[in-house]
């Protein structure tokens, strides 16, 4: 028989003698109830962690965006009677499935109903307080991924409330026509509405809504960093981390230097399903919604491959519902963004896994190298190009003359293009508009025990993510990577240790051995960085180099005055058609 608990208002209360009735291997399963704005929660106690931690999975905090409600903004859940189950989690969005990866369970369904979140939270008996809660958002390149991949209860179990949510993935969270009728963003106005959900809904989890960090990984970093500057999500959170992924990445948002616009890109899909009313978005969005929901990802998918314009849905300046009224440069020059504290930072050698010259047994040439620099700038016209290879090149290629050295410029040159110089760019304008917060930046260099990368590599992309959700668990272990070594398990507390004491605190401290460095803030004066390791350092950047080189590349995707969205139907003439890019590694490397 189940052992009953009872989540009142703002804590676990206990129905029986105040401890904990079932263990690891226990025959009894601890269950709990909660109390939301729209009915009972059935959650349950797991022990694997190094306290039991509550949790509550397949929450929905959103109707199904389907039929009618495809490609519009998310609707406040329909209430239940009784006791809700929240003991499996909810179906994963419709998305591309990337194969070989550590945090996808290769038995999970996937469906248009998807808009559910879960919740992570310390079983106590003792609970006068309530805990800071972390909301995570997942990477993917907008295209794949689902809250439910990460097992937050041993992270919930360093006292937090942890929170995972599914946002709509690919054309079912980006489609747009550029206009009124289809705005795009309906994946951002997802992750929107599911911080609106724990606003009201948490603290009968034991959280407190007035002490909420959002937490994102890769395409889920670029959406924190666009939480922060929309003015729908003002309030809704108090702290950020952002790891490897800004609002100034090149593939966070629609650049007018893009060659393939949101309209054509809608155009083509639609034409592909014989939604062939194309100049009539009202009539093309009710065709667009009879439509099946697995036809039109498949038409969505196969469209972006034969284009090679990398991603063709992400989300998009509009002003219909107003998630991004203007470009990220614009809003924080102008210091209208939430003033937050902010933790961010990107991985030493990001896209090192991900191009096959980089990982061969032989250095790449200077032929090569600037091939690879090509493959990444796919995604823009032309012209652009041009323009953003010739800063690339000068600055990461020049003076190289050894094949190793050409081998390390290419991956500095890809990975600052990236992720590293847009976070740094960004940082840079965020501390000077709002200096009174607490903002910190790292580096996350160390080398996995269980990598398989070459030895010149250190910190892959997405691979921090193993350290935060602690190494040590299950799923990692069974997944090829063996048991962790002692450094692997310190780095891992390291990370754990500062993420939570960052949302707890505002200071990512650390009491790690050899990992508990001291960090100091980032400043427009110090140029602080905490290179994070086995053994942690802190550093001061010289980033002009990199940031100078972004500045020219924000410049050349910018343009000052945007056509409108009917001037861009010529740009589909000027897509190229030569050889294979590496388009489908830039995908899948955001997934990882």
């Amino acid at each position: 028989m189940a052992s009953a608990w009872l989540l009142q208002s703002l804590c676990t209360t206990l129905l029986t003698n105040g401890n904990l009735p079932a263990g690891p291997g226990g025959t009894n399963d601890t269950f709990l109830w909660a109390n939301t704005t729209y009915g009972t929660l059935k959650g349950k106690v797991v022990f694997e962690p190094s306290i039991p931690v509550a949790m509550f999975a397949g929450i929905p905090f959103a109707k199904p965006p389907t039929g009618a409600l495809r490609f519009k903004e998310p609707e406040s859940p329909d209430s239940w009677t009784g006791v809700r189950d929240a003991l499996a989690f909810g179906d994963e969005c419709l998305q591309r499935v990337a194969l070989n990866d550590a945090f996808r369970d290769p038995n999970a369904r996937h469906s248009e109903d998807c808009l559910y979140l879960n919740v992570y939270t310390p079983a106590r008996t003792d609970c006068d307080t309530l805990l800071p809660v972390m909301v995570f958002i997942h990477g993917g390149g907008y295209n794949s991924g689902s809250g439910s991949s990460y097992d937050a209860s041993y992270v919930a179990a360093k006292g937090v409330v942890f929170v995972t949510i599914n946002y709509r993935l690919d054309l079912f969270g980006f489609l747009s026509t550029e206009d009124d009728i289809m705005p795009g963003n309906y994946g951002m106005l997802d992750q929107v509405a599911a911080l609106k959900w724990v606003k009201n809904n948490i603290a009968s989890f034991g959280g407190d809504p007035n002490m909420v960090t959002i937490v994102g990984q890769s395409a889920g970093s670029a959406s924190v960093s666009l939480l922060t500057m929309s003015p729908l999500a003002k309030g809704l959170f108090h702290r950020a981390i952002m790891e490897s992924g800004s609002s100034l990445s090149p593939f966070a948002i629609e650049y007018p230097g893009n060659r393939m616009t949101p309209r054509i890109a809608a155009r083509l899909i639609s034409n592909a399903v014989n939604c062939n009313d194309l100049n009539n978005s009202t009539a093309l969005l009710s065709c667009l919604q009879k439509v099946d929901a697995n036809t039109l990802l498949k038409k969505s998918l196969g469209i972006t491959g034969a284009v090679q314009a990398t991603l063709i849905n992400v989300p998009r300046v509009e002003t219909t519902f107003g998630f991004l009224p203007d470009k990220p440069t614009a809003l924080m020059f102008r210091g209208q963004f939430s003033h937050v504290d902010t933790l961010r930072g990107y991985n030493s050698d990001e896209f090192g896994g991900f191009i096959p010259a980089l990982a061969g047994p032989q250095p790449i040439t200077m032929e090569v190298a600037k091939q690879v620099l090509r493959g990444q700038t796919v995604q823009f016209t032309n012209l652009d190009r041009v323009k953003v290879l010739e800063a690339m090149e000068a600055t990461f290629l020049k003076d190289k003359k050894t094949p190793d050295a050409i081998q390390r410029g290419t991956l500095d040159g890809v990975d600052y293009f990236i992720f590293g110089a847009p976070m740094i760019t960004e940082l840079d304008d965020v501390v000077i508009h709002a200096p009174e917060k607490k903002h910190y930046l790292y580096q996350f260099n160390y080398r996995p025990s269980f990598s398989k990368s070459p030895p010149w590599m250190s910190a892959l992309h997405g691979q921090e993510m193993f350290y935060l959700f602690d190494v040590q668990q299950k799923m990692f272990t069974d997944t090829g990577n063996g048991p962790p070594n002692a450094d692997d398990i310190l780095v891992s507390q390291q990370i754990m240790e500062r993420w939570t004491n960052f949302a707890k605190t505002g200071n990512p401290t650390s009491t790690a051995q050899k990992g508990g460095a001291t960090w100091n803030q980032y400043s427009s004066t110090n140029s602080n960085c905490l290179f994070i390791n086995s053994a942690s350092s802190e550093r001061l950047l010289t980033p002009t180099k990199v940031v100078d080189f972004y500045r020219k590349v924000l410049d050349t995707l910018q343009e000052p005055n945007p056509a409108p969205a009917s001037a861009h139907a010529g740009k589909l003439s000027s897509i190229p058609a030569w050889g294979v890019i590496l388009s489908s590694i830039f995908v899948i490397l955001l997934r990882r």
